[in-house]
This record gives C-alpha cells, structure tokens and sequence, in this order.
C-alpha cells in the first residue's frame, strides 16, 4: 500500500510540477499582459524618459534618456551585463532631448539630439562632433534613423504642424502646403557613412510623412519601413463625435522619390478635409493601416538563430499611444522580406498600472534571443523572451 500511495501522490504532483516549470523567472512589470509563452522581465527601472536603443556587438546596451522635453538635460547610458545585474555607466550629459542611437560602419558610435547628430569613438565620448544639421521644427524636433547595412542612414524630419494648419484659405483650396515645399519637415532625408566616417548627404528620400519615430532597414532584404504617426483632431472637420477611429496610423514601405500622402490625405489615399480637392490617387497608400492613434515609436524584425521559435521573422512595432489602441506590443508574420502579411498578435496587451500607461518607444533584438524595449513613461528597460 506505501508503494501504491507514493505513486499516487506522484501522479497528483505532475500537474504542479509541470506548471511551476512553465512559470517565468521573474515576474513580469505590474499591469503587462504578456502573451502565454513569453517572458518579460524589469532590467533597468529609475531611467528619465528612455528612448533610444542600441545593441553593440559585445552585448552591451546604448540608450538614450530624453530626461524632459523643455531643456537639454539628456543621457547617454551604456548598460553591461555582469554578475547577474546590469551595470549603468553615464558615457554623456547635457544632450538636447536625444532619441536615436546607433554604431556606424565606421565604429562610432551616433546620436540624434534636437537639430543634429553627433558622433563620437565609446574610448573618448567626450570628444563629440556634429556630422549632420537638421532643420529645427516645433511639433516634432525629435530625431530618429535607421542604418542599412550598405551604410545609408535615414533620417526622420518630422513636420512643424499638426496637419499645416497655418496654410491660408488660398494655399488649401489650391493643394498648397508651405510648410513641405522646400523638403525641411514632414520627409525623411538619406545620408550615407562609409568604413571611414565620411557622410554624404543624398537628399530627400520620401516626403508626406508627418512623422517618422518609426523607422527599420530589414538586415537581409534591405527594405525600409516607416510606421506613421497620423494627424490629430480631424473630428472637427469631419464633423465626428470624435476622432477615436480616424485616422488611422500607418505602415508604409518607403521607396525613394515617393509621396504617402501627409498632409493632403489620410488612409487609404482619402483626401484631407483641408484639401478636399487633392488628387490623393498621385501619392502612395499605406502598406497597411494601424488603429488610430496607436503612436508607433519602435519597430524591428525578431531575427537570429536564437530568436523565439514561433515569432523568428515576424515584425514587431510598439505602440506608445495612451488612447484605447495604444500601450501595447505588436508581432506580424512577414515573407521573406519581412513584410508584414497578416493582421497582427498582441506579445503585450493593455499594459496599464496604477501609475498609467506603459510607453513602449525603442525595440531591439539581442544575440541571445530576447527582445530589447525601451519605456519611457515608468522609466524602464524591459526584457521579453521566449519561456525556457
């Protein structure tokens, strides 16, 4: 009868056993709903407005603290793995609200701060240089980019306006937006770093793009995608309840001398209100529509031979957007190129706590699997990961 109870109670303990396996080292962030089968897990907390993402060759970690919006209070952080705990080191001080970040083919390391990008060797970082100049604009002055293996950066110049609502009567009726017609706002320029640090300046890349956070190079198809942070309040001239639902934000595929639209048309080519006579079918439609005012910031491809199994490929774009669709992460399964070809899996969903929010911005995928985010309303670095 012992032997009989011993393998009953064995029996009994194979559930429970089982169970606490499947359970994650650490628990995750307070009010993150992760998708079963992943882990996320809290790697840095206290951070200032953490924006920027980098991942060196080493495994060390660059991201950037925006600090505040009103004054040049921002970091540069490098954060290193050792002994069970991520080790923060300040590598700069003092920069204008910086946001990309990023080592060039040449080694340096570049950073985008309000107006410019500067680049420094990590051995001596303060010993800084400007290597490009930007036009300063008052809505969107943040500077975001993608490098492309070949060595092209591409830089967002977000527009001055929310939907160049400063255009008079004239300027609307006749298709006239002032604002982009010398290619200062509302683009994204093309540059070009070689093995040796020499920028070239390529010029305008794509216009009708009111803001480019988003922005990713696939590594082996070399296409350029863009998630769009559309146009606010157009329930006043829609005359809508509200602007909930439209419009939508975007996901577009940039191809050099094209226009997608910002600030004649929205959505699936529909002309603007302010424009109503604009002939939307001359520029090029979203690549797929995203919720309204879901505010993508981030976006990257899961790749590596480490990558979780059921998302190595897939497309992930964060939505920072504090409205109904936002405070989430997004997967899309892509082809071979890595565009997205189905409707898209949340990894995380609803992500609020009692302090609000959470602000996915930055995403980066590590050598050894995990997802790397940024966060930026509760000041934290996340890891998110394939359960072992």
């Amino acid at each position: 009868m012992h032997v009989r109870h011993l393998l009953i109670l064995a029996c009994l303990m194979l559930p429970l056993s089982a169970q606490a396996a499947e359970r994650c080292p650490q628990a995750a962030p307070p009010g993150m709903h992760v998708l079963p089968g992943l882990c996320a897990e809290i790697i840095a907390s206290g951070l200032k407005m953490p924006r920027g993402l980098a991942i060196l060759p080493d495994g060390k970690l660059l991201l950037t603290e925006m600090t505040r919006w009103d004054a040049p209070h921002g970091r540069l952080l490098q954060l290193e793995a050792r002994n069970g705990s991520w080790q923060q080191t300040v590598l700069l001080k003092g920069l204008d609200r910086p946001h990309g970040v990023v080592q060039g083919p040449d080694g340096k390391i570049y950073v985008g701060e309000v107006g410019r990008i500067i680049r420094f060797d990590l051995a001596t970082p303060q010993q800084r240089e400007t290597v490009i100049s930007l036009p300063l604009r008052q809505r969107h002055p943040l500077t975001t980019f993608a490098l492309a293996t070949n060595g092209d950066l591409y830089v967002n110049i977000g527009s001055s306006s929310d939907n160049c609502e400063t255009a008079s009567p004239a300027e609307q009726a006749s298709g006239r937006c002032p604002e982009s017609e010398h290619d200062r706002a509302g683009v994204v320029w093309r540059y070009h770093i070689d093995n040796n640090g020499k920028v070239s300046d390529l010029g305008v890349f794509a216009r009708g793009l009111r803001n480019s956070m988003a922005l990713g190079v696939h590594p082996r198809s070399g296409i350029l995608l863009q998630a769009e942070n559309s146009r606010d309040a157009i329930q006043l001239k829609l005359q809508l309840p509200n602007d909930n639902e439209l419009p939508h934000d975007e996901l577009n595929l940039l191809q050099a001398g094209k226009h997608y639209g910002w600030p004649f048309c929205y959505d699936k080519q529909v002309a603007a209100p302010e424009f109503p006579a604009y002939d939307c079918s001359q520029t090029t439609p979203p690549y797929r529509l995203l919720p309204a005012h879901a505010a993508p910031l981030g976006l990257t491809w899961w790749l590596g031979p480490k990558a979780a199994p059921r998302f190595a490929g897939w497309l992930i774009v964060g939505f920072h957007g504090y409205r109904q669709h936002g405070h989430r992460l997004m997967a899309y399964p892509t082809d071979r190129q890595g565009l997205p070809t189905s409707q898209g899996l949340e990894l995380i969903s609803n992500w609020k706590d009692s302090k609000g929010p959470g602000g996915p911005v930055e995403i980066r995928a590590g050598a050894d699997g995990a997802l790397y985010m940024t966060e930026d309303r509760h000041g934290q670095l996340i890891r998110l990961y394939a359960r072992p």
